[in-house]
């Protein structure tokens, strides 16, 4: 019964693991795409120094 109960716990332990590593990994890809999103536009606002169009 002891092992039962010990497998039980190391399942629910794994699935928390598992699940807590797909969310740091979406946060961090949610940040990466923010991120370059951002510089981008930064880049396009550089180019066009405030012109609707570059030059």
């Amino acid at each position: 019964m002891n092992e039962i109960v010990s497998n039980r716990l190391a399942n629910r332990i794994s699935e928390l693991l598992i699940a807590a590593r797909t969310k740091v990994l979406q946060t961090v890809n949610i940040t990466m795409v923010m991120t370059y999103f951002e510089i981008g536009r930064m880049i396009v606002e550089e180019e066009q120094k405030g012109k609707e169009r570059a030059d």
